[in-house]
C-alpha cells in the first residue's frame, strides 16, 4: 500500500516561503498506486504534468504515469525503463509519439523535479513533447511524432500513477507535488524557480488553471484511502 512520507521533502526557510509538506511513498512488492477514470474525455493533444520524484530501486521498468483504453495498439506511459531512463509513450496508435531520454537517473538519495509537456497540436516534431529535469530541459530521442495525434492521457478511461493496472511495473519510491494541467503546455517556472541568493532550485505554488481534467495532489490528507481526484 502506499503510503505518506515523512520527512517532508522540501522545506524552504524564509517568510514567504513554500512548503511541501508530505509525499507518498510507493513500494512495488505491495503493487501501491492510485487510479481514477475521468467522467469525460477532455485535451489528449495538450497538457502538462509537474511532479517531484525520488526513486527506491534501481532496474526494472517503473511506472510512474499510466493510461490506457484497452484496445489500442499503445497506452500511455511515463516511466523509467530497465536502463534507468525516462521513457515515454503518448499511446494512441502506431503514429503516436514514443521517446527515451539520454540521460539515466541512478541517484536514489536525490529528488528531481520532472516536467513533462505535450504539445502535439506543435507543428515542430521536437516541440510536440518535452521533458525537463530541475528546471532544464533534458535531450530525448523519439519517433512516430506524428501532429495532432491523440494520445491516451485525459481520455475518459482508468488513469494510474505508480503502476500499469493493478499489478504491472509498479514504481519503487516517493512522488511529491503532482500538477496535472490540462490543455496547457507550461514551463518549469511554472512550479519551480532557481533562487537568486543560494542558486537553490526549489519548488513555488502553482497558481494557474488546470483545465477540466486537471488536478492537484499534495498528499497533505491523512486519510486511508488516499483519494485521487480533481479539484473542481
Amino acid at each position: 500500500m502506499s503510503s505518506l512520507g515523512s520527512p517532508n521533502p522540501f522545506f524552504i526557510a524564509g517568510k514567504k516561503a513554500y512548503e511541501i509538506e508530505r509525499s507518498l511513498r510507493f513500494n512495488d512488492d505491495d503493487n501501491a498506486h492510485l487510479s481514477r477514470t475521468p467522467s469525460s474525455a477532455s485535451n489528449r493533444k495538450t497538457w502538462t504534468i509537474s511532479a517531484w520524484v525520488k526513486r527506491g530501486v534501481l532496474g526494472g521498468n517503473k511506472t510512474i504515469f499510466n493510461a490506457y483504453d484497452g484496445s489500442s495498439s499503445r497506452r500511455f506511459r511515463l516511466y523509467f525503463g530497465s536502463n534507468d531512463q525516462i521513457e515515454y509513450n503518448q499511446g494512441g496508435d502506431a503514429n503516436s509519439g514514443i521517446g527515451a531520454s539520454t540521460a539515466k537517473f541512478r541517484d536514489i538519495s536525490a529528488w528531481y523535479h520532472f516536467v513533462f509537456v505535450a504539445d502535439y497540436t506543435n507543428g515542430t516534431a521536437t516541440n510536440r513533447f518535452k521533458v525537463y529535469v530541475n528546471g532544464s530541459e533534458i535531450s530525448m530521442s523519439f519517433s512516430d511524432d506524428v501532429e495532432n495525434a491523440d494520445g491516451q492521457w485525459n481520455g475518459n478511461w482508468e488513469h494510474d500513477i505508480g503502476i500499469i493496472g493493478s499489478s504491472t511495473e509498479p514504481f519503487d519510491g516517493y512522488i511529491a507535488e503532482i500538477n496535472v494541467i490540462d490543455g496547457t503546455a507550461l514551463t518549469p517556472s511554472s512550479f519551480a524557480e532557481t533562487d537568486a541568493v543560494t542558486g537553490e532550485y526549489k519548488p513555488i505554488k502553482y497558481t494557474g488553471s488546470f483545465g477540466t481534467n486537471g488536478f492537484y495532489l499534495n498528499f497533505s490528507d491523512n486519510s486511508e484511502p488516499l483519494t485521487f481526484y480533481v479539484p473542481h
